[in-house]
């Protein structure tokens, strides 16, 4: 069974899926929001199917809950179903997690970061979106003001599509008739008797929660087309479900020693998209398929840099291993071609080995916090990057044009436990805004799927 950590996506067919969740917290609500061309959706208690978006609340409706899809089903109008929970009183319980099934049974889960949803009302807990098929994201995002926030965010207007009230955890559970038809369950019209909810006036925007949103590399960077899907059926076809994409035959190979690449011409300290040749020497490994890397860490202690470039076409995922061999931190993942920069050992610990899983040919380049590029006025890239500011503290512009998530974090140079600075931004598509950048020497660390800048603001 896979255990996705927030931000990870992985590929579905175009079929059926159950997405059930167990959430703990005060007076609960579940929810699933349907975006697109057409007027904002949504499926609940109040409102448990929509031939629109092919999807059912077959069971719960409160802290637990169990949404069936009929991906095959949903119409040409929808591009995203984005699942979520609503609560009475701020946290969430231990133990809460998201589980995703398909027709062989159960697919993977998602457990919630509850010990960082301290204030939050509302939580995006996963989505399923259209890119060259259907995906599934692991999100996690919260909202301080509740579930009218996260509606607003998603374009749609509270008061209009909000048709039902938060639900005291300890409701009787629901059993609707179901959207998409059972072989043991024969149900009535499922929409019968529910109200559609009143029209938007203007179309949802869409949102994404993957960890790195499948970029191309970054001179190549082309603006993303969803694709279409079969128009709705009047009654949906069987709950079988989904399974992720299948991968292909995998050769692994890699180099046991890193070779060592010359020292380049120094970079501009501000400039294009792209990630630039690194400015110090680097330890490169080049490989195929899955691996297990053991790598030589360019510096003794502290925090460093690993530059990922993936050749392939299905999923690249590159994890940090710990001593135990247990996964520590999600440096990459996506779909196809891919170019970033990580940030590894920023809060500690001596990384020396990386799971990489992958289906074509790939390079690792491993880099001193000195070869991260230079913040000094306007600083411009695309996608994941670290880089450094030497200045004092001041305050910080960020812009971000893409669809997932934007996260910038501040570590200090020397890492450990006290080394985590603070976090400036974290949103969820464009963004725009500002935030106190510390004094120098310090890494900024960008999760991004678009372009960004970065302008400190003088005076």
């Amino acid at each position: 069974m896979r255990t996705f950590a927030m931000g990870e996506k992985t590929k579905l067919d175009d079929s059926a899926i159950g997405v059930e969740f167990e959430v703990s917290g005060e007076g609960l609500a579940a929810y699933c929001f349907s975006l697109g061309t057409a007027d904002l959706d949504v499926v609940c208690t109040a409102r448990p199917a929509s031939l629109t978006s092919a999807v059912a609340l077959v069971a719960g409706g409160a802290g637990t809950a169990e949404f069936h899809v009929d991906l095959s089903a949903v119409d040409d109008a929808v591009d995203r179903l984005v699942f979520a929970i609503g609560a009475q009183e701020p946290g969430f319980g231990a133990g809460s997690l998201i589980r995703l099934s398909g027709a062989d049974g159960e697919i993977g889960r998602f457990v919630l970061p509850v010990a960082d949803l301290t204030r939050e009302r509302a939580l995006i807990l996963a989505e399923v979106y259209r890119r060259d098929g259907w995906r599934f994201g692991a999100v996690g995002q919260g909202y301080e003001a509740g579930v009218e926030e996260l509606v607003r965010d998603l374009g749609g207007d509270p008061e209009q599509t909000l048709i039902v009230a938060a639900i005291p955890a300890d409701a009787e559970p629901v059993r609707p008739s179901p959207v998409i038809a059972r072989p043991d369950v024969a149900g009535p019209d499922p929409t019968a008797g529910h109200p559609e909810p009143q029209a938007n006036p203007e179309p949802a925007e869409p949102i994404a929660a993957e960890r790195d949103a499948e970029p191309a590399a970054p001179s190549e960077l082309v603006p993303e087309t969803a694709s279409g899907a079969e128009s709705a059926a009047e009654t949906a076809s069987a709950a079988s479900g989904a399974k992720p994409g299948a991968e292909a035959d995998r050769e692994p190979t890699s180099h046991t020693e890193p070779t060592r690449e010359p020292e380049p011409e120094p970079e501009p300290e501000s400039g294009s998209a792209a990630v630039e040749e690194p400015s110090a020497p680097a330890a490169v490994y080049d490989g195929r398929g899955d691996k297990v890397l053991s790598i030589t860490r360019p510096v003794e202690v502290g925090p460093f840099l690993v530059e990922l470039e993936a050749r392939g076409s299905d999923n690249f995922v590159v994890w940090t291993l710990d001593a135990d061999l247990e996964t520590d931190k999600l440096l990459a993942n996506a779909i196809g071609a891919y170019r970033g920069r990580a940030l590894v050992d920023e809060r500690g610990g001596h990384t020396s080995r990386l799971k990489i899983e992958a289906d074509g040919e790939w390079t690792v380049r491993l880099l001193a916090p000195g070869a991260a590029r230079v913040l000094t006025d306007r600083l411009t890239g695309s996608g994941p990057e670290t880089v450094r500011w030497t200045g004092p503290r001041t305050v910080l512009a960020m812009t971000h044009a893409g669809v997932s998530n934007f996260i910038v974090g501040t570590f200090a140079e020397h890492g450990g436990d006290e080394a985590y600075l603070g976090t400036l931004a974290n949103a969820i598509g464009d963004y725009e805004g500002e935030s106190i950048l510390p004094k120098g020497p310090c890494l900024i660390e960008l999760e991004a799927d678009g372009d960004w800048s970065l302008t400190p603001v003088a005076g």
